[in-house]
């Protein structure tokens, strides 16, 4: 590692987590999301900015980019928080959705739920049903691993500025089958096993925000 590669890093990770880093990404990211409460997704708007699908919010680039710096400004901060995550992932994902579009396409049950659309979800009754499932089996190993680590399939967020209904689709599959990854590679919550899932993601997906997350989080390591 060169002297500046290591000055560089060095900076990034006094910097970047520190509380002032914190405020004003904080303070970036609610003065953009606060644009999104403006008249301009109403049908009335002389922008045309309508919306695509009921979570939809219509964004402009720039909007999009100061919404992707400040979510990876957050997420820096702490990569095991999915709120920001998700954010980075809606403003950055447009545009390259082809890699996962065309694998579903080539595959009988992803054409299915292409047309079908799908969405994981389980009643309370569903949910403590896969308690009573095989040990071994992948309901029972899914069940298990949400419980200890205290999270909820319920929590993922709804997808908010991709600017196609079925791109958005897609993220929201994505994103709801986070957890299913963190059951077949075995991996719990941290630092270290949330980017390896980013790496797993990105590789099987092509979306930039496991790249973007895989590439930047390492600094945060020891």
């Amino acid at each position: 590692m060169s002297l500046v590669t290591s000055l560089v890093s060095g900076v990034v990770r006094k910097a970047v987590p520190s509380a002032a880093a914190a405020i004003g990404a904080s303070y970036l990211l609610s003065k953009s999301m606060a644009a999104f409460t403006s008249p301009d997704a109403k049908p009335e708007s002389a922008r045309g900015m309508k919306p695509l699908y009921e979570s939809h919010k219509p964004t402009t680039g720039l909007q999009k980019a100061v919404i992707a710096a400040g979510a990876a400004l957050m997420g820096f901060g702490d990569p095991t928080d999915g709120t920001y995550i998700a954010a980075l992932g809606d403003a950055t994902s447009n545009g390259f959705f082809g890699k996962m579009r065309e694998q579903m396409i080539n595959d009988e049950t992803g054409r299915r739920i292409l047309k079908e659309r799908p969405q994981i979800s389980f009643t309370p009754e569903q949910w403590e049903a896969l308690a009573t499932l095989p040990e071994g089996s992948f309901g029972h190993a899914y069940y298990s691993q949400m419980r200890r680590n205290g999270i909820s399939w319920s929590t993922r967020p709804p997808v908010r500025f991709v600017d196609n209904e079925e791109d958005a689709y897609m993220l929201l599959r994505y994103r709801q089958c986070h957890d299913f990854y963190h059951t077949v590679l075995d991996m719990d919550i941290s630092v270290v096993e949330e980017l390896a899932i980013k790496v797993f993601e990105w590789r099987q997906t092509g979306l930039p925000v496991g790249l973007i997350a895989s590439a930047v989080g390492p600094l945060r390591l020891p």
